[in-house]
């Protein structure tokens, strides 16, 4: 019965993700990538606010650290999938943006020199050529909005990457808190200018 419900609540968070697209697809008829995504962290990080407030009273320097950079980078993936997304189909942004699973190996190599294993590099290649059925034009050039959503998944594997750093010391909610906080900065900075 666990199995089975497991298995239902991760086809139902997939479909949740899945359909994120759409909404923020048309979403952008309506409002500008930039507020949309000031609003989103706003909300996010009032909400983290209210909710951990006495946790986050005891946040040190490093994690506020920590987290803004954390929050940066959220922000950059984010920033660049939406403007992305305003010039491709949800779809594509959807399938480029998961290529960050398929990135992070690589940067895990080129900061720790482990290499990835065989079957790593086998999927590198099947969602590369994926990539590139998906992705190029007739004449082999990418879309405008292909090639942001591609530096947006870089950005999201650079994120974990960070996190992953981070929350071996670090307390997560802070982080997480922090990370939101400085996002939706960012992200107010970017729609005023």
């Amino acid at each position: 019965m666990i199995k089975i419900l497991a298995s239902l609540s991760l086809l139902l968070v997939t479909v949740i993700w899945g359909s994120a697209f759409v909404v923020m697809k048309s979403s952008l008829d309506c409002i500008s990538p930039s507020y949309l995504l000031a609003c989103r962290f706003t909300l996010a990080a009032l909400a983290l606010l209210i909710i951990f407030r006495k946790r986050i009273s005891r946040m040190t320097a490093s994690e506020f650290r920590y987290g803004a950079l954390a929050g940066v980078l959220l922000f950059v993936s984010y920033y660049f999938q939406t403007y992305g997304l305003k010039y491709t189909t949800a779809s594509k942004n959807a399938f480029i943006t998961t290529l960050y699973v398929i990135i992070v190996p690589f940067l895990h190599w080129l900061i720790s020199r482990i290499r990835p294993s065989k079957y790593s590099m086998a999927a590198a290649l099947i969602a590369v050529a994926g990539l590139a059925l998906l992705s190029l034009e007739g004449d082999l050039t990418v879309s405008y909005g292909d090639f942001l959503t591609l530096i947006c998944s870089i950005g999201f594997a650079l994120h974990l990457m960070c996190l992953d750093r981070y929350t071996a010391s670090s307390d997560p909610i802070r982080l997480t808190v922090m990370q939101m906080a400085a996002a939706a900065l960012c992200s107010w900075a970017a729609a005023v200018l």
